[in-house]
């Protein structure tokens, strides 16, 4: 016990870091690497060019032996979901519909992973480390700084413990211009979305999706 007295605990984190993982983007957008990316969409519909995005997602998760996080703010996923037979956690829940839940599941995933991985309706494996994290859709939330400014702070802590990549999808202004552009604004920035550029600034690149199956970094 006089020995026990005397240790010291230290984090696992200490000594151990998680292998850092890349999504690899279709080759109609030029095959970048990326840890963090941001996909500007104008439609909750699942596109063909989200389903190349998607695939590719799986492909990396699959030859990885790992699993991807899929967060469905938007309730468009879970078709797709189905289809994929491994290697996918699947996140809908009324609990992460506001900005305010969004980060207590995220900081609840940092701290305690089995337990937020166990709240998704798809599971897979607990014991597979998670290569990425998709968020669809960050425009139903609230556009203050600060929410904003905490979101990519956990993100970074994620990717940092799990070695995880990130895809977060909002949508562009047209979305905030309401019906026949009745809530509309001069556009003096050149800005895509209203998405804080605190937060789109962090990401290694920014995607627009052009048509249906088509999409361009900008």
């Amino acid at each position: 016990m006089d020995v026990l007295a005397h240790c010291r605990v230290y984090p696992l984190s200490n000594f151990y870091r998680a292998i850092p993982q890349s999504l690899t983007l279709p080759n109609s957008i030029g095959s970048h690497c990326v840890s963090f990316a941001h996909l500007i969409e104008h439609s909750f519909r699942f596109t063909p060019f989200k389903r190349q995005i998607w695939d590719q997602c799986v492909e990396c998760s699959v030859n990885d032996g790992s699993s991807v996080l899929v967060i469905d703010i938007v309730s468009g996923w879970r078709t797709v979901i189905q289809e994929t037979s491994q290697g996918v956690h699947y996140m809908n829940s009324t609990s992460i519909c506001n900005m305010e839940g969004l980060q207590n599941f995220l900081m609840q995933l940092q701290a305690s992973p089995i337990e937020a991985l166990q709240r998704c309706l798809i599971r897979d494996r607990l014991d597979k480390q998670i290569s990425g994290i998709i968020i669809d859709n960050l425009s139903y939330l609230a556009h203050d700084l600060s929410s904003y400014s905490a979101l990519i702070k956990i993100l970074k802590q994620l990717r940092q413990t799990y070695g995880c990549w990130i895809l977060t999808i909002g949508y562009g202004l047209e979305y905030y211009d309401g019906v026949e552009n009745s809530t509309s604004t001069p556009n003096r920035t050149g800005a895509l979305t209203k998405l804080p550029t605190s937060y789109t600034n962090e990401m290694d690149l920014i995607i627009l999706r052009e048509t249906a199956d088509r999409g361009r970094v900008v």
